[in-house]
């Protein structure tokens, strides 16, 4: 992607200001008043603005902005005021071109939130903030899956959960989404909907294990549909190169927070050791292996 092509800035928050700007229509900084603008930052300066600014927080969120969706000005422009006295941080602040939104911030231009240290500082693609912009996922709890539920059945099943849910997740390197290692109560349908591909890792109870991936191009084997097995740890994540991927699940009866276990990294390696390093790379759960109580029940 050309670097002139600036898809989104970004918003560096806390969890409790992240949650108050989304109830909001429109928020405006207090910096707006005091100083005329609202700082933002383009990808490549998150870190740097997180260690001068904010250098004892661990849990910050980043608001992803779509910039074609902006109601008030966005000025690229030199960054003011003082800084510290590392003459690297300086050197840094003095010579970049920072975004600076002049008015209040409409919340429907975010289209994404994602963790900070998560954030891989790469700007994204003009394709995969069309997905963001369209489709308006949320985020997974525990796994950070970009995500949007299109059904629900009204009727029950016998533990009085749905008959039956679908989903439609994005797969992504910027921003971050992916599934970590997780396994279900039911068996799970996935399809392929568009976009590059990606590959389902399977680890199965007799210690068997399996690479899907999952594409449209059925000459070079990839699946278009699969179904994962119940019981079946799986994770997944795009394929080296790609953009990103659309793809929809599918589960009967419906899938809830009660039905979803997520696995952990060392205990995962010592029953499948020749998948150390998936497991490493998707094991993202934060050693949270449940889902908020409530969830999707």
């Amino acid at each position: 992607m050309p670097s002139d092509i600036k898809t989104c800035v970004f918003c560096i928050a806390s969890p409790e200001l992240t949650a108050d700007i989304l109830q909001q229509t429109e928020y405006e900084h207090p910096s707006v008043k005091e100083e005329g603008f609202m700082h933002l930052c383009q990808p490549h300066q998150v870190s740097e603005v997180v260690n001068a600014f904010y250098p004892e927080e661990t849990d910050l969120k980043l608001l992803v902005i779509d910039v074609s969706l902006l109601n008030a000005e966005l000025i690229y422009e030199g960054a003011v005021g003082d800084f510290n006295d590392d003459d690297l941080v300086s050197a840094f602040f003095s010579t970049e071109s920072f975004p600076h939104l002049y008015g209040a911030l409409n919340v429907d231009a975010i289209v994404d939130v994602v963790d900070v240290s998560r954030f891989n500082q790469k700007p994204i693609h003009p394709d995969t903030v069309a997905m963001l912009r369209h489709y308006r996922f949320e985020r997974l709890p525990v796994e950070g899956t970009l995500f949007k539920s299109t059904w629900r059945a009204e009727q029950k099943s016998i533990d009085k959960g749905p008959a039956g849910t679908a989903m439609i997740g994005l797969y992504a390197n910027e921003p971050e989404s992916v599934s970590c290692f997780h396994k279900l109560d039911f068996d799970e349908v996935w399809h392929v909907y568009g976009g590059d591909t990606f590959t389902l890792y399977l680890l199965y109870p007799d210690g068997t294990t399996e690479d899907v991936v999952m594409g449209s191009n059925i000459a070079e084997g990839e699946q278009i549909q699969y179904v994962i097995p119940a019981g079946v740890w799986q994770a997944g994540c795009l394929n080296e190169g790609g953009r990103y991927a659309l793809f929809g699940c599918t589960m009967a009866p419906g899938f809830t927070g009660t039905c979803f276990e997520a696995g952990l990294a060392d205990e995962l390696i010592k029953q499948y050791p020749n998948k150390t390093d998936i497991i490493k790379k998707l094991s993202v759960n934060e050693h949270e292996t449940t889902m908020p109580q409530g969830f999707a029940n």
